[in-house]
């Protein structure tokens, strides 16, 4: 019974583990931000920029797996 159980545990936490296509699109948006980012001639305005599309990726796939 506890073998079977921890098996169905290891399957459900691999089915959690894949990603989903709706972060596709929260990935796609990342990385054209970081490229907008690379762009910039100032250290410190390329390093805020990558810093707001790491937020927006965070708040991106919040929104996805959890909902508005």
């Amino acid at each position: 019974m506890v073998k079977k159980l921890l098996f169905a545990s290891v399957v459900l936490l691999g089915f959690l583990a894949v990603p989903r296509s709706a972060m596709a699109g929260c990935t796609t948006d990342l990385i054209d931000c970081y490229g907008r980012a690379a762009k910039e001639d100032s250290f410190w305005t390329r390093s805020a920029m990558g810093l707001d599309c790491e937020l927006d990726y965070v708040d991106c796939v919040r929104r996805r797996l959890i909902g508005s």
